[in-house]
Order: structure tokens, then C-alpha cells, then sequence
């Protein structure tokens, strides 16, 4: 029977061992190293620079945090509210010029209609004469009035809703 365990194989497999010994070491020397210059920044951020602990540290972070959000939500409160004010501005404007009486000059007479998104506002109008001149001022609800409009007077709330339709 031949013996295949020989002095050469035993010095091998020592060699072996011997070599992945000193890798395991290096190895483990490099995590020693890493794992206290982990250490050492872990202590530096728990004691913190002015005697906090981190506790501390981060309970005044939350504090901040609360505020910094408690300060949103009353920018996005203002915000809506400073749109709910501009959808009720008076930005929508139709103007009309024409001539009242048809002996009578240009086109000095005019009707202007001035609402906001939910059509709601005014109509005015300005009858010009030779002798006289005239302003009528006509409430708008939901585009339309409870008084009588005029032709030229529908005409200037039609041109004020139309334009605001453009807007959106």
C-alpha cells in the first residue's frame, strides 16, 4: 500500500495554514484599526462639541424639525388663503365704446363689466350727451344681473367673461 501522506504534503498543508494565518491576522489587524476609528467618531458625535450627549443632540434636531413643519403648514394656510382672495378680485374686465344717440359724435358712450372667477362684480355704463352725461353702475351675481342689461351692457359682460376664461 503506498502512502500518499507524505512529508512534503504535511509541510505543504502547514505552509497553507501558515499563510492563511497571516492573512486572517493582517485581516483582522485592518478591521481593528477601522472599528476604532469608528469608535473614536461615534464619541466625538455622542459627547458632542458643547458637553451634549447625542440624546440631546437629537431631541433639539425633533424640536427644529417640529417647527420647521409647524411653519409650513402656516405658509400652506396663507398661501390658500391669499388664493381664495385673489379668485374674488375684480380682474376680469370687458370694456364696450359706442355711440349713445346717433346724431351725436364718436363713440364717447361706453359700458365696461369688471368680475371676478365666479363672474360676480359690476357693470357700468356711461351715457354721453351734448348737453349731459350719464353713469349707471349695475351689480353682477353668477353673470348675470337682476336689473335690466342693456345690449351694449351684455355685451362688455360677455367680453369680461370671456376674457377670464382665457386665464384658466
Amino acid at each position: 500500500m503506498e502512502v500518499w501522506f507524505t512529508k512534503e504534503i504535511a509541510m505543504g498543508i502547514v505552509g497553507l495554514f501558515l499563510i492563511m494565518f497571516l492573512l486572517l491576522f493582517i485581516w483582522n489587524i485592518v478591521l481593528s484599526v477601522k472599528f476604532g476609528r469608528l469608535q473614536k467618531r461615534f464619541r466625538r458625535m455622542a459627547q458632542g462639541s458643547s458637553k451634549e450627549n447625542l440624546e440631546q443632540m437629537l431631541e433639539k434636531l425633533f424640536d427644529r424639525m417640529e417647527t420647521l413643519e409647524n411653519s409650513q403648514r402656516a405658509v400652506e394656510q396663507l398661501t390658500e388663503s391669499m388664493r381664495a382672495r385673489i379668485r374674488e378680485q375684480k380682474g376680469r374686465l370687458g370694456i364696450l365704446r359706442f355711440s349713445a344717440f346717433e346724431n351725436e359724435g364718436s363713440d364717447l358712450s361706453f359700458s365696461f363689466a369688471l368680475v371676478d372667477e365666479n363672474n360676480n362684480g359690476m357693470v357700468m355704463t356711461s351715457i354721453y350727451g351734448r348737453h349731459e352725461s350719464r353713469v349707471y353702475a349695475k351689480p353682477v351675481e353668477n353673470g348675470a344681473s337682476l336689473y335690466a342689461l342693456s345690449e351694449e351692457e351684455k355685451q362688455a359682460l360677455a367680453l369680461a367673461i370671456k376674457n377670464g376664461a382665457k386665464d384658466e
